[in-house]
This record gives C-alpha cells, structure tokens and sequence, in this order.
C-alpha cells in the first residue's frame, strides 16, 4: 500500500496536468487519436508531475510565484523534450507554450486554483469551473478557423467536454487522497526519471532540434538556481505537506461539471450563430507576453526573499 498510494497519486496528478494541458487545449478528438495514444500520453504526464511534485517537496514551494517556477519547469520539460516546439518561434516559444499555458493555466489553474475552489465548497467550485467553461468554448472555437481542421459538432464536442471532465473528477478526488500531507519524493525514483528523461533529451530531442542542447540547460538551470533560493528563504510548509481535513465531498467535485456545461453552451450558441472568431490568436497575444512577464515577477518575487533575514518576523 506504501508503493501503491503514490503511484495512484502522481497518476492522478498526471491526468489533471494532462486535462489541461492537451484535452481542453485540443478541445475534440483529432484524427489519429486514440485510447493508446492518450494512454501514452497519460503515461508521459505522470511522469511530468511526478517531477513536478518533487520540485514542489524538494524545493518548499508554497508561494505562487515559486509555484509558478515548478510549473515553468513542468511547461519546458514538456515542450522543450518531450516535444519540440519551445524551438520552432524564438524567443516567443520559450513563453507560448511552457509559460503562457503549462505554467499559467494547468498549474495556476488546473493544478492549484481548482483544487483549492473544490476545497473550498460547492458554489466556489461551481463559479470557478463555469468561469473557466466560458473561456475554453471560447478557445474550442478558433479551430474552426484553423488550415486543414473539421467543424465539431455541438453534441460531439459537447461529449468529448463531458467524459473527459468525468475523468478528471476522478483525478482530483484520487489526489486529494493520496497526496496531500503524505507525498515523500523516492530518491531512486527520482533518478530513474532523471535517467530515462535524459536518454531521450540525447537520442530524440537533440537530434530532432540541435538548438535544446544549449537552450533547455539553460532554462532549467535559471529555475534550479532561483528555486534552491526560495528553498532558503521559505519558512512555510510546501503545498504538499499539509493533509486535508476533512475531505472535500463528493459534491464538492461534482461542481467541476459546470465547465463542460459552460463551454458546450458557448460552442453550441457560436455554432448556430455562424461565429468565426480567431480566438486562438486572441489567446496568444495575451498570454505570450503575460508568461514571460509572470516569469520575471517570480524571480524577482523569490530575489527579494533570498534569505530568511530578509523575511520580516510575524
């Protein structure tokens, strides 16, 4: 049970990160997908946030700006080596995708925002998920408009939206019981993960961009070198280390469905209103330079806090 607990945790840690990462940012099955795909794809994340998770424990992050240097790390290690596209348009691929949506949205959003919505009730839960809701049908749109993509329909989208939210209600009450006040990062795991991510940074990344053998060493070690800072000053437990209690409820969760509801009454209403919106560049344009600057917010954030004697007392 010791070794089955975390497993289950960083797999449901996975899919939330995954959720937001790929589901809502896709928003309806491509052509080629399938259930192994997303299994893989699955497989991939957890191994991301089980990273993730360590980086959180290791490092006592517990403000949301050392939070989101976790998540830049999450956003360059996915985009950076497991794909390549932190590459394909400097300097703004540093930000749009690792900062401006890992980072932003399925870290600050995804990861702590609805969790601590969940946490906090029904209603704040149900507020939270229908404003996101909006959002992402908003976002599902702009691949109407996009060269070589097919128009949803409502209903389609609507049960794509539906079962995959199902999904990660599941992921947030498996978490919540997992993680929370019990997650120790394993150091051999931790250097097995370190290992197999390094072989394909050698054999896959590098040969398919040149580029990353200079670039992602140094991204991380930027982060590396301002976390092992925070991990100096901070005085307060990590995100982690606290157990909830009590429990959310499982209405608590249920309140996450308004987000598939919302979205779907976006994407129906723009359907058969003939909208077609680039939402999509509206989205880029905002959060490209919002993630460099929330980026630099935090290391400055984490300078001024270098030390315990330049925390004030309580």
């Amino acid at each position: 049970m010791k070794i089955i607990k975390p497993i289950i945790g960083v797999l449901a840690t996975g899919f939330i990160l995954m959720y937001f990462s790929e589901l809502l940012f896709w928003a309806h099955v491509r052509p080629g997908d399938s259930w192994t795909g997303w299994l893989e794809t699955w497989l991939a994340y957890s191994l991301l946030g089980f990273v993730f998770l360590s980086l959180v424990t290791r490092f006592k992050v517990q403000s949301i700006w050392a939070l989101f240097l976790a998540g830049a790390a999450f956003g360059w290690l996915a985009e950076g080596l497991v794909v390549q596209t932190t590459y394909e348009s400097l300097p703004l691929s540093i930000s749009f995708t690792g900062l401006a949506w890992h980072a932003s949205i399925s870290v600050w959003v995804g990861w702590y925002a609805f969790r601590k919505a969940i946490n906090a009730g029904f209603r704040r839960g149900l507020w939270v998920s229908a404003a996101v809701g909006l959002l992402y049908g908003l976002w599902a749109i702009s691949w109407w408009v996009e060269p070589g993509e097919k128009i949803t329909a409502p209903l389609d989208f609507a049960s794509f939206s539906c079962l995959s939210t199902l999904f990660v209600m599941l992921a947030y009450w498996l978490y919540d019981r997992t993680i929370p006040g019990s997650f120790v990062p394993n150091r051999a795991a931790e250097i097995g993960v370190a290992a197999l991510f390094l072989l394909y940074f050698v054999l896959a990344t590098v040969p398919a961009a040149p580029l990353a053998l200079a670039l992602l060493p140094a991204l991380l070690a930027m982060l590396y070198f301002a976390l092992r800072l925070n991990r100096r000053a901070e005085e307060q437990p990590d995100l982690l280390a606290v157990r909830l209690d009590p429990l959310p409820s499982v209405w608590n969760y249920l309140s996450l469905l308004a987000l598939p509801l919302a979205a779907a009454a976006v994407y129906t209403l723009a359907f058969w209103a003939g909208w077609r919106w680039h939402t999509n560049w509206l989205l880029y344009l905002v959060t490209t330079p919002l993630g460099f600057i929330l980026f630099f917010i935090s290391l400055i954030k984490i300078w001024k806090t270098r030390s315990p004697a330049a925390i004030p007392p309580s």
